[in-house]
């Protein structure tokens, strides 16, 4: 029936590019990503033409905002097939409802150091039908004019592996029903383990080791945070799956700099 002008055509099947996403992360396929800390669409049309398998919109620690969420996501699906992802600021539940909302299809929670902590993120995403508290809100559906009654369906949830509580309970963590993958933030894990970023020791290896196996173990998938390519290959080695392999400005800085000295040499 009409509803505010528009035609609610209630569809329960996911989007078919969604569909092959899940399919294709199940199946044990190797995922490398973009980082998008900047606002930039033409940043975002880039790395979705270039062919990364997923674009995150970091509003951690990034520059973005909800207002921007709708802008960078259409210029990510105009360009390529990436899986849309985004990193809320907190494990707060407004904050990841509102990504479901805006149709973003997988929801990175950072500082998850407890089962509690996880299975509060899962009841975010989730309908009272599969056990959760969140609320039916079609928002990216009505912008296009299709509303589909997605009430079994939700993003997929990577839960962060970051701090020293996080490490000790992993792998009660990973098998929190909704979980679908952790993702590793290699920079606070080294504090956590008495190392420093970017100068990894022992016991950063050795804590990386347990949680990818954990992830495997439950069955979910292990993903990680990386810098730049060569990093995305070491630890694409090491068995992790979803690996961002490049940012936004670091890349566009480095890129910047290598012309610079070329043109000075």
């Amino acid at each position: 029936m009409p509803t505010g002008g528009l035609l609610m055509c209630f569809d329960s099947s996911m989007t078919a590019a969604f569909e092959t996403h899940r399919a294709r992360l199940g199946d044990g396929a190797i995922y490398n990503g973009l980082w998008m800390m900047s606002t930039s669409a033409e940043l975002a049309t880039i790395g979705a033409a270039t062919g990364f398998d997923y674009v995150c919109l970091d509003m951690q620690h990034g520059y973005i905002r909800p207002t921007d969420i709708v802008r960078l996501s259409d210029a990510i699906r105009a360009h390529g097939p990436a899986l849309v992802t985004a990193r809320v600021a907190a494990n707060r539940f407004t904050e990841i409802g509102m990504l479901a909302d805006a149709g973003i299809e997988a929801v990175i929670v950072p500082l998850i150091d407890s089962v509690a902590d996880a299975e509060a993120a899962v009841r975010a995403l989730d309908y009272p039908s599969r056990g959760g508290d969140r609320s039916w809100g079609a928002t990216a559906d009505i912008l296009t004019g299709s509303v589909r009654d997605s009430r079994a369906e939700r993003p997929l949830l990577f839960v962060m592996i970051e701090t020293a509580e996080a490490l000790a309970s992993v792998e009660e963590i990973c098998t929190v029903p909704g979980v679908d993958g952790i993702y590793v933030g290699p920079a606070d894990l080294a504090f956590a383990v008495g190392a420093v970023p970017g100068r990894p020791n022992d016991a950063h290896a050795e804590a990386l080791l347990r949680i990818r196996s954990a992830a495997d173990a439950a069955g979910i998938v292990p993903g990680i945070h990386c810098a730049d390519g060569a990093e995305a290959k070491l630890r694409e080695e090491q068995g992790f799956r979803f690996i961002t392999s490049a940012s936004d400005i670091g890349a566009a800085a480095r890129a910047l700099r290598q012309d610079l000295d070329t043109a000075r040499a």
